[in-house]
This record gives structure tokens, sequence and C-alpha cells, in this order.
């Protein structure tokens, strides 16, 4: 059966036929504004051109051929996430609020986790989780730029572990591994690599997996399931595989013009680049019946011995592994099953007597004792591993180019020495 061929199972002919001269335009590119980082009136005054995007707040379409926002230096301090325009919608849509623990199933690289902190104000907690070790280390990257201090990067198979964590989360994000076809304009190899019998087994999985995710979900939670598939069987028949074998309810989404919803089963929307700006899409929202419950927070002081070292003041709840310490906004007891990447904001590493300020701790900052505020020119040099000649306070530094810091560096009171990562360098 061919791509075509398929759609006709569950599309008329007009709908199938808007889509697939779609899926011959060029892809669009779309930005989501770091809040902490920059205000909606700050980006649009850098990039004038620069959409609203339709649905999701303070994110915008952008048109990369005028913009590379991917080479800004804004990009590097943390003032923005690159998100394909669709791929926004499903953590805007399941609306975390703060104080909530939340897991992220298939993270990688982040986007969604990295808008559920952006929506939850960095508090609460996020476990950022994704079997593929190497895409794990991928969040982290964006975490440590984003300065983002509420997610838990972990590394699991959560089909192996997920009783440990049975009616655990307030809310859950299964962007579930599926046939690829909503990414078809996107990346040719997989129009080259689409089957049905592709199709057929991507939706087994996801059937597994949504039954698993729903255990962890609390009573009273909400889970979004999404996929960038076209495909029924991955979609709406999956939504239904667990309404029939579970409690499970459906939310209602919204009506918008941008959203397709079958009409012989409507479960869940459909973003179709025919009717929005973005690549395809599925997206449901799911409920566990019942009344949450909070979480029993702890805390975690801070060893008396690290008191000379400044330490944020929103900064609540510590670990320390041997000398390098971590911090977390809420603090709550987790099963020891879990293969941890990054545990919260890595502050910094004591090593016989001595102490180096951790690069995402320097991202996570809005003050700090001791500022050197660089101009253009000296930016450029920090970044390319150079170091500043600057009259100012000897020990630590915070470097700050128009009110967002770029990174620490340590003074000897005439020279900055360089501590920029050695692979973040230009």
């Amino acid at each position: 059966m061919t791509f075509t061929e398929h759609l006709k199972t569950y599309l008329n002919d007009e709908e199938i036929d808007s889509l697939m001269k779609s899926l011959n335009d060029e892809s669009k590119h779309a930005v989501l504004l770091n809040p902490s980082k920059m205000n909606d009136e700050e980006f649009l005054s850098i990039y004038p051109h620069a959409v609203k995007h339709p649905i999701v707040n303070h994110a915008y379409i952008y048109d990369k051929n005028e913009y590379d926002l991917g080479k800004s230096v804004w990009h590097t301090l943390g003032c923005f996430y690159l998100q394909e325009p669709s791929a926004m919608i499903p953590a805007y849509l399941l609306s975390p609020n703060k104080g909530e623990v939340v897991l992220d199933l298939c993270a990688a690289p982040g986007g969604k986790s990295v808008q559920t902190s952006f929506l939850m104000e960095n508090d609460g907690l996020i476990i950022s989780n994704d079997l593929s070790k190497s895409r794990a280390f991928s969040i982290l990257e964006n975490v440590e730029r984003l300065g983002i201090g509420n997610i838990i990067i972990t590394n699991n198979d959560f089909s192996l572990i997920n009783e440990k964590f049975n009616n655990f989360f307030d809310k859950i994000i299964l962007d579930a591994p599926c046939s690829g076809s909503g990414m078809f304009r996107k990346e040719d190899k997989m129009r080259d690599d689409w089957s049905y019998n592709k199709v057929l087994k991507f939706s087994e999985i996801q059937k597994e997996m949504i039954l698993y995710a729903y255990n962890m979900l609390k009573e009273g939670g909400t889970m979004v399931y999404s996929t960038c598939s076209f495909s029924f069987e991955e979609d709406e028949e999956v939504i239904k595989y667990l309404l029939d074998h579970s409690d499970a309810e459906m939310m209602n989404i919204e009506d918008n013009d941008h959203y397709y919803v079958f009409k012989k089963l409507p479960l869940g929307v459909h973003l179709f680049p025919s009717r929005f700006p973005g690549e395809g899409h599925y997206i449901a929202l799911i409920k566990k019946p019942g009344v949450s419950h909070p979480h029993k927070k702890e805390n975690k002081n801070l060893n008396p011995k690290y008191k000379e070292i400044y330490i944020d003041s929103r900064l609540h709840h510590f670990e320390d592994y041997g000398g390098v310490v971590f911090s977390l906004p809420m603090y709550i007891k987790l099963p020891n099953c879990l293969n941890i990447i990054r545990k919260g904001v890595k502050i910094f590493e004591w090593n016989n007597g001595n102490y180096r300020y951790d690069y995402h701790y320097s991202h996570c900052l809005n003050s700090f004792p001791n500022i050197a505020r660089l101009d253009e020119d000296n930016l450029y040099k920090y970044m390319r591993g150079e170091q500043i000649r600057c009259a100012c306070t000897r020990g630590y530094i915070l470097l700050i180019f128009k009110n967002v810091p770029l990174s620490f560096g340590k003074s000897d009171g005439k020279v900055i020495k360089n501590h920029f990562p050695k692979g973040l360098r230009r």
C-alpha cells in the first residue's frame, strides 16, 4: 500500500489533494522565547519581521533566509529555543503548573521539556527522559544553555521500571516514536523509508507505551499524547486502545480552524501542513479520573563547609556528590532506579579546598556579587576563548552582555581568565 492509498482509507479526496500539495512547500521555522532572558518586545526589536505563532504564546515563525537564529549570539546566551511550530503545541495544551511533577517520556532533543519548564516558571520538577543516551545528552546541551534548573535528565527504558512510578506524575508528555510521515517535507529519508508495515509496527509499540505511561499518571493527572504521523493507526487507534483498556477519559481541545478532527472517531486533533504553518502532528489530551494529591516535599540543605560560595536565593534543595553540588527548586524522594545524567542545576565542583562554578549555573543567575558587563567586541573575544583585560575585583566574575549572563570568568584584578566551555567557543 502506498502512502496516498493509505490516506484514502481515512481522508476524503479534497483533504488528500491539499495535504499532498502542501508537502512540496518549504518547511516553516519557529522560535520559543525564554521568558527569564528575553521578552516579546525585545525579540521583535531585533527580529521585526518574525510573525507571531498562531496558537502558542511567546513564540514566532520566521524566515530562516532572513534570520539565521541558530548562529545568533542571542541563541548562545539562551534567550530562545528553536523548535518546529507544530511541536510547540502539545506542551502548550498540557498546560503544566508550578509545583507539579512532570514526566517527558521520549524527550530528546528536549523541546517539550524546555517549553514545560518555561510554562512552570522554572518551578516544580520535570523528568526529561530518553532511551538513547547520546540523545539524552542533547537535552543537557539545551538545558545548560537556557539556564533551566528544574529538569532531571534521565536515560531509562521506562517499560522496565514503570511499576516503581505507579500513580506518580501530575502530568506526562508522551511524544511517541512513530513512522514519521508528518516530517515528509522536512526530511526526505522519512518519505523514502515509509511503509504501511512500519505504521503497523509503531502502532503496536505506541499501544504498549501509552498503557504503561497512563499507569504512571496520578489520579486527577493529565497526559498529552502526540506523534508526527498522519496515520490513523498511530493516532486515534492508539487512543481508542487506551480508552478500551483503562479508565482514561478524553479531554476537550478547544476548536481551532488550524485543527483537523476525524468525524468518524473524534479523538484528538491533527495539524496538517495544508491547514497550519508547521509539519504534520497529532495531539490528544487524556485525563485519569480522581483527585490529585500533592507530593511530599523534602529539604536538602547545603553543607555548611560551602558557606563562602555564592548561592542564588531561589535555590533551596541541594545534593552533594563527592564535592559536585547540584540544586533543584523542589525536592521529592525518587525511586533509585533512574540513570541520571543531570539533576537540576550543576552549581560547582569542589576539589582540594578549591571550587569552580559551572557554566550551567551562570546561565541560571539574575545577579552575582562580581559582574563584568561586556561590550560586543569583548563578548566575541570571550566566546573565541580569549582573556579579557579589565580592572575588576579578584575572584569569580559573572560576565554579562546586555543584562543576559554569558559565563563565569576568574579575575586576578587585571585580566579575566576564560572559563567559557571549549566545546562552545567560536
